[in-house]
């Protein structure tokens, strides 16, 4: 292990991860993604309390308590990338020498704009019309346009003040209206460029911009749906999260329909008497089967005990939500989008969980589900149900065992990396309390 860490292939991605980190614009976007944590972690409470009397039957979606404590969640998670524009455009304002709540605002207003225009419907007695938002794109579709709007937005604002293309105003003006009447023309430049190419989507693919390029994503891998396929998929999934784009939702467009196909047809069987039959599609899970997207139960177990207390707080704090298959904490909190560290082993440990678990359908250990669940319950009861046999709950075993001797090497790396960081930062406070 310790030849591991000290290897060549190692040392590389760790300097590659230093590079990155050291980035203003990739140091921006991890920070922004952080800045959303309490928020994801909030959500998943909401989502915890309403879903546990479900798995006992107490209460159905319907029941006014479900809905009760699902409001919350939807207006947080469901909102997470609001949470975000602000977050990154805030940051990366502030380490570019700008305004950064003006740029924060700024960006809001943009993306509010691209993911989320203002529509008005007219109701059921034709009478009356309701001006509304579409709040499909604010959550996780909307992620990757929310880092580009954040990014890009204010990069357009420090070109034209760097070259002071800029309404002034006199010194004895307040500052606070100063700087908004610097902000407009950069403002003005940043509407027409995000509308004129919103505007171009719509009319080409009836979609605003966050749902274009998830559908975009989407078209070209439908036919995957052999084995190897199912792997690919899985990859992509994972390449596409790790650069900030929802790529679980862009595989639930492209396997969706496969999935529901392949559980009907084997109700219908086991309706009949007859057994369940196994399909490639039913692999998928395996991206997801201990603690969520990119199996990240075994790295909160880690982090529990690391030496870093940037992982042991996102850990501790990601431990319930992990139990439940809900991994935003982690993927936001320590994290792995833009880390190419632990980029490697979330992608690589689900693709290797899918080999194996398939040899455990072809030898009949592992049973094919029948029934659709469609909830985040506890590891292996999703799992358990859907075949209605024991044998499943395996499956998160199977996946912690892989994930664990996967993520190990590249936590210590990681790990490595930030205790020098917190280290250093002490150094600093200290030295700053002596002056």
């Amino acid at each position: 292990m310790g030849n591991l860490y000290e290897s060549k292939f190692m040392k590389t991605l760790q300097r590659f991860g230093e590079k990155i980190a050291g980035n203003k614009t990739f140091s921006a976007i991890t920070s922004g993604m952080m800045l959303s944590l309490g928020v994801i972690l909030a959500s998943a409470i909401f989502q915890l309390i309403a879903i546990l009397p479900t798995m006992f039957k107490w209460i159905t979606a319907d029941s006014a308590f479900y809905k009760f404590f699902m409001l919350p969640y939807n207006m947080t998670m469901g909102l997470i990338s609001i949470v975000v524009v602000i977050g990154i455009s805030y940051a990366y304002a502030k380490s570019l020498g700008l305004k950064p709540l003006v740029n924060a605002i700024n960006a809001l207003l943009l993306f509010l704009m691209v993911a989320s225009p203002a529509t008005t419907v007219q109701l059921v007695d034709g009478k009356t019309s309701f001006t509304g938002l579409d709040t499909s794109a604010l959550g996780g579709p909307g992620l990757f346009t929310a880092i580009l709007i954040a990014i890009l937005s204010v990069k357009l604002t420090s070109f034209f003040q760097k070259h002071k293309i800029t309404v002034r105003m006199p010194d004895v003006v307040p500052q606070s209206l100063q700087d908004s009447f610097t902000s407009i023309i950069p403002l003005v430049v940043n509407i027409l460029l995000w509308h004129g190419i919103n505007t171009l989507v719509l009319k080409v693919m009836t979609v605003s911009i966050p749902l274009a390029i998830t559908s975009i994503l989407s078209a070209p891998l439908g036919a995957l749906t052999s084995v190897p396929g199912i792997a690919i998929l899985i990859f992509i999934a994972l390449l596409l999260w790790s650069f900030g784009i929802h790529g679980t939702m862009v595989m639930n467009i492209v396997l969706m329909p496969s999935i529901i196909q392949y559980m009907t047809s084997n109700a219908a069987l086991v309706a009949e008497g007859k057994p369940a039959v196994f399909a490639p599609v039913a692999l998928y899970g395996a991206m997801m089967v201990c603690g969520g997207t990119g199996n990240t139960f075994s790295l909160i177990l880690m982090g529990l005990r690391s030496k870093s207390q940037q992982i042991k707080a996102v850990s501790k704090a990601a431990l319930i939500p992990g139990i439940f298959n809900i991994n935003e904490p982690v993927t936001f909190g320590f994290p792995i989008m833009f880390n190419p560290v632990m980029a490697v082993p979330f992608i690589l440990n689900p693709i290797i969980t899918l080999f194996l678990m398939w040899i455990g359908f072809k030898i009949n250990f592992f049973k094919p589900s029948y029934i659709m669940i469609f909830s985040s319950l506890p590891m292996g009861v999703n799992e358990a149900l859907g075949a209605m046999s024991w044998h499943n709950l395996l499956m998160p075993v199977l996946g912690f065992i892989v994930s664990f001797i996967l993520y190990r090497p590249f936590f210590k790396v990681y790990e490595r990396q930030l205790v020098e960081k917190e280290n250093a930062a002490k150094e600093i406070e200290k030295s700053e309390a002596n002056v």
